[in-house]
């Protein structure tokens, strides 16, 4: 195949820039569009007409697994940001919570005792095993 330079005079044709992925179409004798650098090449329509169903039959076969592979690819991203959640949550617990003046704030006063917790179990226990004494003579 021959190659053509952006700005050459070609005749009438389809032409393919393999840079860019584009196919420009010229309708009359002309110039191609683009600057020199830019390489086309000629694309005869025989070819394009081999070539684009079957482009279509790949893309058509492909396309279910193109789903597949899109799902995928939003489970996975939703996994990692689980993942990354949990992982922040699970680092914010084993974290100590070191707070130095309010720890020095909420000390008792010394000398003071401690209240005594009420315990109902224990009171229960207490009073069937220690029965009431009944002053009766």
């Amino acid at each position: 195949m021959r190659t053509y330079r952006g700005s050459d005079k070609v005749e009438p044709g389809l032409y393919f820039n393999a840079r860019e992925l584009s196919f420009k179409s010229v309708d009359e004798e002309g110039p191609l569009p683009g600057s020199p650098v830019e390489v086309y090449r000629r694309v005869p329509i025989l070819v394009l007409l081999i070539v684009g169903p079957l482009l279509g039959l790949v893309y058509a076969v492909f396309l279910p697994f193109i789903g597949f592979a899109a799902v995928a690819g939003l489970l996975g991203v939703k996994a990692v940001h689980l993942a990354r959640g949990a992982a922040r949550e699970a680092v914010r617990v084993l974290r100590p919570g070191w707070e130095p003046s309010l720890a020095f704030l909420s000390r008792s006063k010394p000398g003071t005792p401690e209240p005594e917790a009420t315990d109902e179990w224990a009171k229960d226990v207490r009073k069937k095993l220690d029965p009431p004494h009944h002053d009766g003579a």
